[in-house]
């Protein structure tokens, strides 16, 4: 995505209140111009190791409408080992064409709520959504693995539904890659 951008000497460094401001304002623009505006019924698809849309999904990419019909299947894990008591989120993507993508975050041994994307970008909490937005892809869906003591997941290998996973569909985006801004007690900014 290619956006006008506003250059001002007196930008503040990495850690500043009006970086973090201008930050949290260009992801909620970019997500905007590039989100799912139709719910896929993302699930297990007929091959259970991959993941298809039961539902047409009508999404943005750059601002311009999308179509893409049901697809079974439409995307194919790939990845890392999610090793045994482990979780891991997949951004299920599609572009401008239609043509489905993956991002894979950063597993952790912690909880599905500290999943983070680390590995796309580093710089801010926003930063791995505006990554993905420049990329000219939506985030249509995002997959959850969770796996038990008992083995790993090998994405586009293990089945969703093995004994040992624990597999979880959001339609559109989760809070993971594009967090909400909140006050010290956790609260939403504006939400009295």
């Amino acid at each position: 995505m290619t956006l006008l951008t506003a250059y001002r000497h007196d930008d503040g460094p990495k850690a500043s209140q009006q970086r973090a401001a201008a930050e949290a304002a260009n992801a909620a623009l970019a997500y905007v111009q590039n989100c799912a505006l139709s719910a896929g019924g993302i699930t297990t698809a007929t091959t259970t190791s991959q993941v298809k849309s039961v539902n047409t999904i009508t999404f943005l990419v750059n601002g311009v409408f999308k179509s893409k019909a049901a697809t079974d299947p439409l995307w194919t894990l790939s990845g890392t080992t999610v090793q045994a008591s482990s979780f891991q989120k997949y951004a299920l993507l599609l572009n401008a064409s239609g043509t489905a993508s993956i991002q894979e975050a950063t597993q952790n041994t912690t909880s599905l709520a500290t999943v983070a994307w680390t590995n796309v970008s580093n710089y801010s909490q926003w930063s791995p959504f505006l990554t993905l937005a420049n990329a000219a892809t939506t985030v249509v869906g995002v997959l959850s693995i969770t796996t038990s003591s008992a083995g790993t997941f090998i994405p586009g290998t293990t089945l969703l539904g093995a004994a040992q996973v624990t597999a979880a569909f959001v339609d559109g985006i989760d809070q993971s890659l594009l967090p909400l801004i909140g006050n010290e007690t956790g609260l939403i900014i504006g939400n009295f």
